[in-house]
């Protein structure tokens, strides 16, 4: 039976480097305001991007191995969340909770309301759901699994 052993490091690194990504998403988001002009562009980016990028950084500082399999998961992370974001924004801003019914049937209402609000949802909830997915990943990379347990790989020690 493979036995399993949790890496702090790894942990600590991918994560508290998602953490301070989604910091920056979060202060570059609190520079902005409704209705965006030139200028707000790119901090309006940096809230998107943020998390992920600094998430590939921790990641490649933990297994440097790991750099383009870190790089595919992080840009898989920053593509799709922004689509997950926005059905979540048109499924709640018509009714202010999640409405499975008026993500299909209430789009241009949703689209009306979000564009009023600056898309205030979609910008808070990538956010959110970035440092989701950065946490499942540093707690999956995190576990090292092993085959042996740690009394047989003393025994064999002991043996040469």
């Amino acid at each position: 039976m493979p036995m399993a052993r949790f890496d702090v490091r790894t942990f600590l690194l991918i994560f508290g480097a998602a953490c301070v990504g989604a910091a920056w998403a979060t202060y570059q988001r609190s520079t902005t305001a409704p209705p965006y002009g030139e200028a707000q562009i790119p901090a309006l980016i940096w809230t998107v991007f943020a998390t992920p990028f600094a998430m590939f950084w921790g990641w490649f500082v933990a297994r440097r191995a790991e750099r383009w399999w870190a790089a595919f998961v992080c840009f898989c992370i920053y593509f799709l969340s922004a689509f997950v974001a926005a059905r979540y924004e048109t499924c709640v801003v018509v009714r202010g909770s999640f409405d499975l019914i008026s993500c299909f049937t209430d789009t241009a209402q949703a689209l009306a309301l979000a564009n009023a609000s600056g898309h205030r949802i979609y910008f808070e909830s990538i956010v959110a759901l970035q440092l989701i997915a950065a946490l499942v990943t540093a707690l999956q990379r995190s576990v090292k699994r092993r085959t042996m347990s740690d009394a047989s790989l003393r025994s064999a020690g002991e043996a040469t």
